[in-house]
């Protein structure tokens, strides 16, 4: 009886044990720089929940257009926004640094492992839907869902097709200020200039151009605004001869892909990264450009919400 009652007792004591550590580990409220692949990382840690790692667009924006926007999924997830290296932040690069797409990917699966997260959700917007991409195709089993937001086309062959959009949308006024400003050598580090040049070029973006003031482009000082440029620089190579689609055929993780149709990158880009994706979902928002979380953001979320809550 005795011998009964003892292994009853380790049984219990071992559920106990497996039950709490099995349990999701919480995530606390943080807001600093970590220590990352040997740069220093800005992170900003929200709410209670999943985790979602956010990726932020560019290159060489920060989290900061996302936080306001995104933070209302806070109720329900953790939230982790990042400065990508060099950008807001985050330390910028040396002159001796050659950054490639494979240190981002590093740098995410850093802020990763630094939060102790097993699997997370990752959202990448834009130019950080090709870092989640670049991502889920080296470490799939890091990730349970993946939400590739306003994402960027998924090769080289598509970009000058998109650039023609943005300057066929645009007024003869509004091409010849974008002109100047790009000739002016200020704009590099002069954050009135540097707005003012991103505003124009944003009308380009969406049919309705008032959403542009809710972009919070505030937080760009001169530092940010050099460190826009250099990281802008430092992937011109990549994005001059890229090809992602051959990846994202390995990618068996469940996508939810959101696309504006009035998005000046090419529909049909992302209907072949639907295709090319497993177990992904594309809805295509009408009326709404390259900023569907601005632009319509009841939909955008709604459709968020909906997809992480199925299994």
């Amino acid at each position: 009886m005795k011998i009964h009652f003892v292994f009853l007792h380790i049984c219990l004591l071992l559920f106990s044990f497996t039950y709490i550590y099995s349990q999701p580990k919480e995530i606390k409220e943080f807001e600093g720089v970590k220590r990352i692949n040997g740069t220093e990382i800005f992170c900003k840690v929200i709410g209670k929940g999943k985790p979602i790692i956010i990726v932020h667009g560019g290159p060489g924006l920060a989290h900061d257009y996302l936080f306001e926007p995104f933070k209302q999924l806070a109720n329900s997830y953790t939230l982790i926004f990042f400065d990508q290296r060099g950008c807001g932040r985050s330390s910028e690069f040396s002159d001796a640094d050659t950054i490639k797409m494979s240190d981002l990917v590093e740098d995410l699966e850093g802020v990763r492992n630094i939060f102790n997260i097993d699997k997370m959700i990752l959202a990448g917007q834009s130019w950080g839907a090709l870092v989640s991409i670049e991502y889920a195709s080296k470490y799939p089993g890091n990730v349970s869902k993946l939400l590739l937001l306003e994402p960027a086309p998924g090769s080289t062959q598509y970009l000058g097709e998109f650039q023609n959009t943005i300057m066929q949308r645009l007024s003869k006024a509004d091409k010849e200020k974008i002109s100047q400003l790009a000739q002016n050598p200020e704009l590099k580090f002069n954050p009135i200039l540097f707005k003012e040049f991103m505003a124009t070029r944003f009308k380009g973006y969406s049919t309705d151009t008032t959403f542009i003031a809710q972009m919070h482009m505030d937080y760009f000082d001169s530092l940010r605004v050099k460190k826009f440029f250099a990281s802008s620089a430092e992937f011109g190579s990549y994005l001059l001869n890229f090809d992602l689609y051959d990846k994202m055929e390995s990618i068996d993780t469940p996508t939810l892909i959101i696309h504006g149709q009035y998005d000046p990158i090419p529909t049909s880009s992302i209907e072949k990264m639907s295709g090319a994706i497993n177990s992904s979902e594309l809805h295509i928002i009408n009326g709404s450009g390259h900023f569907v979380h601005l632009e319509k953001p009841d939909e955008y979320f709604s459709l968020i919400r909906y997809f992480l809550s199925k299994e």
